[in-house]
């Protein structure tokens, strides 16, 4: 009888067709993980809680990017409390007697006075611009203001939409008058104030624990991400 030679299995092809079928599904795997990764980064957060515990709707945004709405509902309350100064104290007590309520003696800045709420607005300006610009405005705040003769509100009316610089930066033109009243005078003496006010996008740190006097009116001047580090006369002529 003939042996026959015994031939040995070569289970190579078998190995290399298995780790295909093993790659292939490790793929089809990672391609379904990525587009689960992919919807839940793109979802947009609808209810967002601050600090103080109250939950506002927000949507998602670039760290330096703000909405025409906000970058204007900034400016012009900043100038408007930066502009209409009062320190005629006020109070939502028709109970007290107005004899116990002091009037706001103003910070000094140099030689000259601001009323305390424009001293908090100020630290929604830059900290290169803030110093100057609040002298400017003790400059021209009458003496008067702190005994109560002499009040004003800066009556905003336009706001024009922001015109984006760079990123991050914005340029935002207003129209407004100056109204002084003065003593029993309450007809007030109009003055135009039509400005260029230049804006910029910044973080808020959050408050610390106890804040100071300081560190709180920084925070609530500053807790839309923006800052003013520049105004200037409308440019009639651009």
């Amino acid at each position: 009888m003939k042996l026959l030679d015994k031939k040995e299995i070569n289970f190579t092809p078998l190995v290399s067709i298995g780790q295909t079928i093993i790659l292939i599904f490790l793929f089809l795997i990672t391609l379904a993980n990525s587009s689960r990764l992919g919807k839940i980064s793109n979802s947009k957060p609808t209810l967002v809680e601050l600090q103080d515990g109250t939950s506002i709707r927000a949507v998602a945004m670039g760290e330096k990017d703000r909405t025409d709405q906000a970058i204007m509902d900034f400016v012009g309350r900043t100038m408007m409390n930066l502009m209409s100064w009062n320190a005629l104290p006020k109070s939502s007590d028709e109970n007290l007697d107005p004899r116990n309520l002091k009037i706001d003696p103003g910070i000094q800045i140099a030689d000259k006075k601001v009323t305390t709420n424009t001293w908090n607005s100020g630290f929604a300006l830059s900290e290169d611009f803030r110093a100057s610009f609040l002298r400017e405005i003790a400059a021209l705040t009458p003496s008067d203001v702190f005994n109560g003769e002499t009040q004003s509100t800066l009556v905003v009316r336009y706001l024009a939409p922001p015109l984006k610089l760079s990123d991050g930066q914005w340029r935002i033109d207003m129209v407004a008058n100056l109204v002084v009243f003065k003593g029993k005078d309450q007809s007030g003496k109009g003055i135009s104030f039509n400005k260029t006010i230049f804006v910029r996008a910044v973080d808020t740190p959050p408050l610390p624990n106890n804040p100071s006097k300081q560190q709180l009116a920084a925070y609530n001047a500053r807790i839309a991400g923006m800052e003013i580090y520049r105004i200037q006369d409308v440019d009639l002529g651009r």
